[in-house]
């Protein structure tokens, strides 16, 4: 059957594409939404009677490769291109018992809103219908329902990147400072004099300024705009503040912004890859998508609430060396605190307390407020043999 091109995107993904492969800004805030949506971070899991996610390692192991992530990004490139259409084949690798090949379509042969995909760019035939049974069930289409995020960043990425090419174009021909000269006279003998007065202005040091200004300004503005935009914060994205408040507000709205975009991610995955996954045989029925029910800090928040953890209950080892590589030994906190107990009843009115009690414990081998008489060595010596 015949059909006609309505929603050819080809032209605007020209320039999306254009922009992110040349704009290092953009680029960098798009790697950073990827850090926080990529890794172990995601699991397989069954809601419990009491709505608790338990984790199935074994199944969570199959969507921990370079084909799944493939699927994280195309999604969340939805909602920045505005349409997805993903390619999942049923083939397993037989070196890694995970899905062999996932591929993202070439978006500007994907006509989203008529649900087809053509060959050639702009040409209705030939072409495949997507929404059909034979491939419904290998291409999966995310549609945004609109021209995506880029749309805003791009025209402010255009004007930057025509800023930039002005600034250095006359720093190439002028030189550094950029000076500037104005007068109201049309005598051409006035405006000759003028421009003499500036070719000799590093001699004079007369009439500069710093007019560089203007070119830096609309740059670091057009930053602004991208960052507010895809991560929800400029100093998420390198900008720096110049109060503490400031930036922890802006923490707060980068953690809300990722929480969107996981929710997002997690929606997808459960109405249209898992199902498609389960039919297949892949994985299980049965299960969700989740992400890890975890708040994203940086290392010296999670110092602090390690510390104020640890001071109230017992961690385990294993997960001190899972969050930070750190092999630990035995909690010291928990014999200070036995230490304090005892030290509260049998304490000695001639102990200054001006050692810490792990350091009281490990110089004298016994608990503040405790004697080590004879049955103490004879237990230990005990213990050696």
């Amino acid at each position: 059957t015949r059909g006609v091109v309505l929603d050819d995107r080809g032209p605007l993904i020209d320039l999306y594409e254009a922009c992110v492969e040349q704009d290092a800004h953009l680029r960098a805030v798009l790697e950073t939404v990827e850090s926080q949506i990529i890794g172990e971070r995601y699991m397989l899991a069954r809601q419990n009677e009491r709505g608790k996610y338990i984790k199935d390692v074994e199944e969570t192991k199959k969507i921990q490769g370079s084909q799944f992530t493939k699927i994280i990004k195309g999604i969340v490139e939805a909602k920045w291109y505005g349409y997805t259409l993903l390619e999942i084949m049923p083939d397993i690798n037989p070196l890694t018992g995970k899905l062999a090949e996932v591929n993202i379509i070439e978006r500007r042969n994907v006509l989203a809103s008529q649900l087809r995909v053509v060959q050639r760019q702009g040409q209705w035939n030939p072409g495949w219908d997507i929404a059909s049974s034979q491939y419904s069930k290998n291409y999966i289409l995310i549609d945004n329902g609109d021209l995506g995020l880029f749309s805003a960043t791009t025209p402010t990425i255009l004007a930057k990147k025509f800023t930039l090419a002005n600034y250095v174009n006359f720093s190439h021909t002028y030189g550094q400072p950029i000076i500037h000269g104005k007068t109201e006279s049309e005598s051409i003998q006035d405006r000759q004099r003028l421009a003499q007065n500036i070719a000799n202005a590093a001699q004079n040091k007369i009439i500069v300024t710093n007019s560089e200004h203007i070119y830096t300004s609309l740059i670091n503005f057009a930053n602004t705009e991208v960052s507010n935009l895809i991560v929800g914060s400029e100093s998420m994205a390198g900008a720096t503040q110049s109060y503490v408040g400031s930036t922890n507000a802006h923490q707060d709205i980068f953690r809300e912004r990722i929480e969107m975009y996981r929710g997002f991610i997690e929606n997808v995955m459960n109405e249209e890859i898992v199902p498609r996954l389960v039919s297949m045989g892949y994985i299980k029925p049965g299960l969700e998508f989740k992400y890890a029910n975890r708040v994203e800090m940086s290392n010296k928040d999670k110092i602090s609430l390690y510390s104020f953890i640890t001071d109230k209950y017992e961690v385990s080892a294993d997960e001190i060396e899972k969050e930070f590589g750190i092999v630990v030994g035995k909690q010291f906190n928990a014999i200070s605190e036995m230490a304090s107990n005892s030290g509260s009843i049998n304490g000695s009115s001639n102990d200054r307390r001006i050692m810490s009690d792990e350091e009281y414990y490990k110089r004298y081998g016994h608990r503040r407020g405790e004697r080590k008489n004879s049955s103490n060595v004879e237990n230990f010596l005990m213990e050696g043999e």
